[in-house]
């Protein structure tokens, strides 16, 4: 392989790990500001929806058998 093209393969991967790594700050900042503006309340209902419509409720989600 090349120097040159051995260097290109070094910056592209350090490209997409400073790329992932930015992302994945991002995501999380965004979401804490999301969910701080929201309030409980919607964290709650929200969290209370995911969790009826996973059916981890050990009773039989209705809703999901009719889809």
């Amino acid at each position: 392989m090349s120097p040159e093209r051995a260097a290109w393969r070094y910056r592209s991967g350090t490209i997409f790990s400073l790329g992932l790594s930015v992302g994945v700050v991002l995501g999380i900042a965004v979401g804490s500001v999301v969910a701080l503006r929201l309030g409980a309340d919607a964290v709650d209902t929200m969290r209370s929806l995911i969790d009826r419509m996973s059916g981890r409720g050990n009773q039989v989600n209705f809703e999901l058998l009719l889809q």
